[in-house]
């Protein structure tokens, strides 16, 4: 395995899989016992999280060693530019709320239009038929959205939810000179038709085995050709939004709590958003027994836990619970030390290490809230019992068997997932009061 660090004033500022700068170090390693002690003299931005990067980047190539196969049926066909505009207004084709806020700049969305004009070939669009005809967007919503907006006489950043004035975009001066500056209504009738008219190819599928859509994920990830980068729960909050996911981040949002816990950096990427929903599904899982879970990785747990519960209604109740107790926990452990890998600093100290742990605040949250089912009276629970149970655990497992640990290694194993609520189950029990 290798990973590339970009460096400023040796400080190592983005670890990535892949090289982005000429600068870039490579660092190679067998596993993460050894990736942590190559960087562990190394000076690293507070908000990287070696964990983070190890289980998102590589814990799911090592669990997922099964070759996962889908029935897809798929076509090719070609439609008209003004077929799709027609679908789109009309409700028939859908666009994930998450992806309306990603717009083309004038220039990129006259250069679509021009290359229409010209007669230039358009990269396809990737369609999901989902039911009763109608379709998501899954590649392919910048032009779409461009080109609907530029035909109506919209804005190209068009809201419809806006009272700002509808002001019909213009094409960039940078076009050709003979469409440049104009309208839709200002161009000639011939080239109005010949956009309308102009056809596009068209990828359609639809997932018919597995029943669910695993693949809609898988495909989004890998072919989604905008010029942002997604993560993979902005992903999720594109492919299944509905009421869970809407509610979801809005609640998330709003705690001064969660926002605490995780710099301007990962709440950007939406790594507060995916840590509050891993206590939903784990506590779901293991103390609810709502859901099962599958031989895959955390990346899939989530996802086929959100697609089960994406039209269901949001469990507020939970979420409070969820919110009340990260307070509580960081309270008492202090914001440098809550959710951290404990370790022996000497003979007689104990030191936290590292980022936050979202293994360990799914696990550790959920079995608070577990262990007080009615109200969350935090009285009942021994802090000072609390915080010794939790760094006696953890020092267990920084000087056990290398490579085990449940919240480092194969955290996406039902057994893993097993392993760390029963030792954090544990750590609560020790420390209730009689």
């Amino acid at each position: 395995m290798e990973a590339y660090l970009s460096l400023q004033d040796d400080i190592i500022i983005e670890i990535s899989t892949v090289k982005k700068n000429e600068k870039d170090e490579r660092v190679v390693f067998k596993d993460y016992s050894e990736f942590q002690k190559k960087l562990e003299s190394r000076r690293v931005a507070e908000e990287i999280s070696l964990d983070d990067f190890f289980e998102s980047n590589y814990n799911d190539d090592i669990e997922n060693k099964t070759l996962n196969t889908y029935h897809i049926k798929h076509w090719v066909s070609n439609r008209s530019f003004g077929e799709l505009i027609d679908m789109y207004e009309e409700g028939e084709i859908k666009i994930p709320d998450m992806q309306r806020s990603f717009v083309w700049d004038s220039l990129k969305s006259s250069r679509l239009i021009e290359s229409i004009i010209l007669g230039l070939p358009i990269p396809a669009m990737f369609l999901m038929e989902t039911e009763n005809n109608t379709y998501e967007l899954i590649d392919g919503v910048q032009r779409l959205t461009s080109l609907t907006n530029f035909v109506n006489g919209r804005p190209w950043n068009y809201d419809e939810d806006s009272n700002k004035r509808v002001i019909p975009s213009k094409l960039s001066q940078k076009v050709v000179k003979e469409i440049a500056n104009k309208t839709f209504e200002q161009l000639p009738k011939e080239l109005q038709r010949r956009i309308l008219r102009s056809t596009i190819p068209l990828i359609e599928f639809r997932q018919m085995e597995p029943d669910n859509y695993e693949s809609k994920f898988l495909i989004f990830e890998r072919i989604n050709s905008g010029s942002i980068t997604l993560t993979s729960m902005q992903i999720r909050h594109s492919l299944f939004y509905g009421e869970f996911m809407t509610c979801l981040y809005k609640n998330v949002r709003s705690s001064e709590s969660i926002k605490k816990l995780f710099t301007s950096n990962k709440i950007k990427n939406d790594s507060d958003v995916e840590a509050i929903l891993r206590i939903f599904c784990f506590y779901s899982y293991y103390y609810k027994n709502e859901i099962e879970l599958d031989s895959g990785n955390i990346k899939s747990h989530l996802n086929n836990f959100c697609q089960k519960k994406r039209n269901q209604k949001f469990d507020n109740h939970l979420f409070e619970r969820i919110n009340q107790t990260l307070t509580f926990l960081s309270q008492i452990f202090g914001d440098k030390a809550v959710f951290r890998n404990a370790k022996r600093e000497n003979e007689h100290d104990v030191c936290f290490e590292g980022g936050v742990n979202i293994a360990i605040m799914e696990a550790l949250v959920s079995a608070v809230i577990n262990s007080l089912p009615e109200i969350l009276d935090f009285t009942k629970i021994d802090t000072e019992k609390l915080i010794k149970a939790y760094q006696e655990e953890f020092i267990k497992l920084e000087d056990g068997v290398p490579n085990e640990n449940p919240f480092r290694y194969s955290t996406g194993k039902k057994e893993k997932i097993d392993e760390r609520f029963k030792i954090c189950e544990k750590i609560v029990q020790e420390s209730l009061v009689d």
